[in-house]
């Protein structure tokens, strides 16, 4: 039986209270950009944070994975000038060392016009605001920063984006209410944002109450855009989604519209979406399937050639019942692609207590070049019930994030989580068994505690002088500084002849930076083989 997706953290707000719902909103990227294998930096919304005494203006952590494996926090974001019900982190994204927060409901000229704020991390990890969105022409309403998203338009070799997409879904053009707009903006040279181009439907395919923008994606060149309230042939709420092709002189020209094959009435497909690369995701979490009412589904398409997408699956959970809402959020990277479902009843990861509305996700693998194939539903493994695990999340190589905006943390209602998983089960020496398995049954080594067998870690470069199958550096730290595979009295004329000296390339068995009585004993309580 397949093995599901591990959860390898729980994220929590340092300063969180009830009914903060930290987790609305989430994302993962590497410090490297794309070049980045595994995801090293994290942002979490936190849509109802209350600061001072301004209810509801929102705000966004910031966690970076340290050297030893450990997500920690490492920044609040709140707007320069925010203030209560702006809503400041309804939407985030975050693209190599830059980020971008939504706060749809902030009011400028107009009342709840929208907008959205940039920020920048410096090298010694201090994020700094560096620009604040708005439209060139705010309506009241308009809802600038409901969803967002950022790219590079070198996305394969950049560490920071310079392309910002900000949807405004209820954005009214022409007679049209609620028609829906996004806007693109770019990030100049200097390092200063201007708005490069607003995106809406037109001619006879625009209509009031689409909502074009009820999500928005973004990658190097192209942009994804849900409209989750399109009639179609006279079919309420089907919904659809648009993509935009880029040009290298910055203009936007609509490329496609998407439906699903079998779209009907209020299946609000494009309530969701995602794309990356020459695939995209989009969700239809009304879907029903006969009388199973709003059991949810998620449709994905491949481009081929320069501008035809095409459907290429409908993904759905093959567990899946009424009012699951499957696809309420939904994440592609590579071969890899998860939708949740966040009204799921369940059980916990590894329990046996079933819980309302407790929120699941699925994980799907491409294998071939057009099938995609439904992996263990994954959940958190603290149930309970209203925790909506599936309200957001975010994939970045072979790792994603899951918003649980219901979680009750330390006895506080809706406080909110986030959770991290690997989506992949690594079995780096091939032999059909998890490595951490490997490892636990004594069957492969690892020696210095990184969830890799040692035999994984030589072959990606640790060094092994002596081709012994130890690295040296783990030979050397137990006190085989020779690496003869003895700890023997050539080791200890080592420690007798550099007594005393500090920061020792090698010696320095105990860690306290000195070779000292310390090491000796650990040298002597040592003596023999190497194990």
């Amino acid at each position: 039986m397949a093995i599901p997706p591990s959860q390898t953290a729980k994220l929590t707000a340092t300063d969180g209270l009830a009914v903060d719902q930290f987790g609305y909103a989430s994302a993962v990227s590497n410090l490297l950009g794309i070049a980045g294998a595994s995801p090293d930096i994290a942002i979490v919304g936190i849509v109802n944070d209350d600061i001072g005494t301004a209810i509801s203006r929102g705000s966004a952590n910031i966690y970076k994975l340290n050297a030893t494996g450990v997500w920690v926090f490492e920044a609040k974001l709140t707007a320069s000038d925010g203030l209560g019900n702006d809503f400041f982190g309804a939407s985030v994204a975050i693209f190599g060392n830059t980020a971008m927060v939504g706060a749809p409901n902030d009011d400028g000229t107009f009342v709840d016009q929208g907008s959205a704020y940039i920020f920048q991390r410096s090298t010694a990890g201090v994020w700094t605001q560096s620009a604040k969105l708005v439209a060139s022409d705010p309506g009241a309403s308009d809802l600038v920063g409901f969803s967002v998203a950022l790219t590079s338009t070198t996305v394969a070799t950049s560490t920071f984006a310079d392309l910002a997409l900000a949807s405004a879904p209820q954005d009214t053009i022409g007679a049209n209410a609620a028609q829906g707009s996004a806007y693109v903006f770019k990030r100049a040279t200097a390092g200063t944002w201007a708005q490069e181009a607003k995106l809406a439907v037109t001619g006879t395919d625009a209509a009031a109450n689409e909502f074009f923008g009820s999500s928005v994606s973004i990658y190097g060149d192209r942009a994804l855009v849900g409209t989750a309230g399109d009639d179609i042939s006279a079919i309420a709420d089907r919904g659809s989604a648009y993509t935009f092709k880029r040009s290298g002189t910055g203009v936007w020209t609509q490329e496609a519209k998407l439906v699903a094959s079998d779209g009907a009435v209020v299946d609000y497909f494009g309530f969701s979406c995602c794309i990356f690369s020459n695939h995209l995701i989009i969700g239809a979490p009304n879907d029903d399937f006969g009388a199973v009412l709003d059991r949810g589904s998620a449709y994905i398409f491949q481009l081929s050639g320069t501008s035809t997408w095409t459907q290429e699956a409908k993904v759905v959970a093959s567990d899946g019942i009424a009012s699951d809402f499957f696809g309420s959020s939904v994440a592609l990277q590579g071969n890899l692609a998860v939708a949740t479902a966040p009204n799921d009843d369940g059980t916990a990861q590894g329990g046996s207590t079933s819980y309302t509305n407790l929120g699941s996700a699925y994980l799907f693998v491409q294998t071939g070049t057009s099938t995609w194939t439904q992996e263990p539903r994954f959940t958190c493994a603290d149930g309970q019930s209203e925790k909506y695990f599936g309200d957001s999340v975010g994939i970045f190589g072979d790792s994603a994030i899951v918003g649980a905006d219901g979680d009750d943390v330390s006895g506080m209602q809706d406080s909110g989580s986030a959770y991290i998983f690997r989506l992949t089960t690594p079995d780096c020496n091939g032999n059909g068994i998890p490595d951490a398995e490997d490892i636990a049954s004594g069957i492969a080594k690892d020696c210095n505690g990184n969830g890799v067998p040692d035999s994984c870690d030589i072959a990606a470069g640790a060094i092994d002088s002596d081709a012994d199958g130890r690295i040296d550096s783990c030979e050397r730290g137990y006190g085989d500084f020779d690496l003869n595979g003895f700890v023997d009295g050539l080791d200890l004329s080592y420690i007798l002849s550099g007594w005393g000296q500090t920061n020792p390339p090698i010696g320095d068995v105990d860690g306290n930076g000195l070779i000292d009585g310390g090491d000796l004993t650990a040298v002597l309580s040592r003596w023999g083989p190497v194990p």
